[in-house]
């Protein structure tokens, strides 16, 4: 009896049916990869990485205060270098220098307000008095 149902069982593995014919007349599947496009319109677009968007400026932690032309009547401007470049940027207020608003000039020190991922903080950045001048 076993000698019976072990022979059926492997008459059918070795046949070849019509549904292993079937099988192998059946081309080959064809992958495609999406493609995604964005009518940007002076945004971002979301497909591609932050760290290479060339517009987005300075990194606000890269950013050192040189100085500060101080002129209440006609406006002071910050003089700032990037540490990462060795750019330099003059700003007023309400400018715009990457992802930080300058919100004040005072004579040494300056006001910002940094926006990333919606999120906004303020900072000041101070200059560096050199060792030796001013009383």
């Amino acid at each position: 009896m076993i000698r019976l149902i072990l022979a059926v069982v492997l008459a059918a593995a070795f046949r070849t049916g019509p549904l292993e014919v079937a099988a192998q007349t059946r081309p080959p599947p064809i992958y495609e990869r999406e493609v995604f496009s964005y009518p940007a319109f002076d945004r971002r677009d979301p497909f591609q990485p932050l760290h290479l968007d060339t517009q987005a400026g300075p990194r606000f932690g890269d950013l050192t205060l040189v100085g500060v032309l101080y002129n209440p009547q006609l406006g002071s401007v910050a003089i700032l270098t990037d540490r990462s470049t060795g750019r330099r940027y003059r700003a007023r207020e309400r400018d715009i220098i990457g992802t930080a608003r300058v919100v004040r000039i005072r004579m040494e020190e300056v006001d910002f307000v940094i926006t990333n991922f919606g999120v906004s903080r303020q900072e000041t950045l101070r200059a560096r008095r050199e060792r030796g001048t001013g009383g």
